[in-house]
């Protein structure tokens, strides 16, 4: 997924804001994120973010219901992040997708962004 340098600084921005968002309303924030853009869709790939509690679920077993407990984290917050990426993409969000895995920690979430009116139908 390639982007102009003026993407970057908004994928920058985007990153920035959800660590803070994720961080408020979970008690810890990834240490790592990176946001990539482009037409269609904004991808912000987190890292290392897992909490204490879900590394001890982890430890016994419980991988299930971690990755199941970032999911209903990430619908819970769904508006919150979705107006994130609507202010710096300057562009409707349409869909929201998220994703999760412990080993190695990693959480995505990937927003479509609404068809750009100059925007043409690839065939």
């Amino acid at each position: 997924m390639e982007e102009a340098p003026g993407l970057q600084v908004e994928g920058a921005k985007i990153s920035r804001e959800i660590v803070q968002l994720l961080k408020r309303h979970v008690g810890r924030g990834p240490t790592k994120a990176r946001t990539y853009l482009n037409e269609e869709c904004v991808l912000v790939l987190l890292r290392e973010g897992q909490t204490v509690s879900e590394q001890t679920l982890y430890d016994s077993g419980e991988a299930r219901s971690v990755a199941q407990g970032r999911v209903d984290v990430s619908e819970i917050l769904r508006d919150p992040l979705m107006q994130v990426v609507e202010g710096h993409a300057g562009r409707k969000v349409s869909g929201f997708l998220s994703s999760s895995q412990q080993e190695p920690d990693l959480l995505d979430f990937v927003f479509v962004l609404e068809t750009s009116p100059l925007a043409k139908p690839e065939d």
